[in-house]
């Protein structure tokens, strides 16, 4: 006999959904170090139905790194059918880190609630831009000497631009100057 798995309930589902949106802004109000019960309490639900979702705090944590991460991975993924090197690296570098000031905030937060978080963040970064460095740099586009964390930090660098003409002009002066 087969046991069959049935899909959430309509009432769970959207008690997750809660459960993480509320994290989301605790997390960005208060820091890495908000409790359980300051989630709960701000989604409008008890400590018990927190960890029916999330069995602790790293698990919630987890799953919003995954999906803070999801649209860079949709820009890695577009990169890598590419068959222009230049192209593919320049794509992630420009396009990689596609969260809003806000997210990108909530990332630099949730990688400071643990080590697992920290190694999490970091795993995500390498895997999403690593395929492209080591491209780049085959195909002599990229110094040999730059790292793939150099390539996050600069990244990140550009992001913090204030307006899109500077992010630009950023992309355009550290493109040019990571080129052999």
């Amino acid at each position: 006999m087969t046991e069959t798995t049935r899909a959430p309930r309509k009432d769970q589902l959207r008690n997750r959904r809660k459960l993480l949106d509320a994290a989301r802004v605790a997390f960005t109000e208060q820091g890495a170090d908000v409790g359980i019960e300051a989630i709960a309490r701000r989604a409008g639900v008890g400590a018990t139905t927190f960890y029916r979702h999330f069995p602790t705090k790293e698990a919630i944590v987890e799953q919003l790194l995954g999906e803070l991460t999801e649209g860079a991975r949709e820009v890695a993924d577009r990169a890598a059918a590419m068959s222009d090197d230049r192209q593919a690296f320049t794509t992630v570098f420009t396009e990689g880190c596609v969260l809003d000031p806000a997210d990108l905030r909530l990332f630099d937060i949730l990688c400071r609630t643990g080590t697992a978080a920290a190694e999490q963040g970091r795993r995500a970064t390498v895997d999403l831009i690593a395929p492209v460095v080591h491209r780049a740099q085959r195909a002599g586009l990229l110094r040999d000497e730059v790292t793939v964390d150099d390539i996050a930090a600069f990244m990140r660098m550009a992001d913090s631009a204030d307006t899109l003409e500077q992010r630009r002009l950023t992309h355009t002066v550290l493109l040019a100057g990571l080129a052999p």
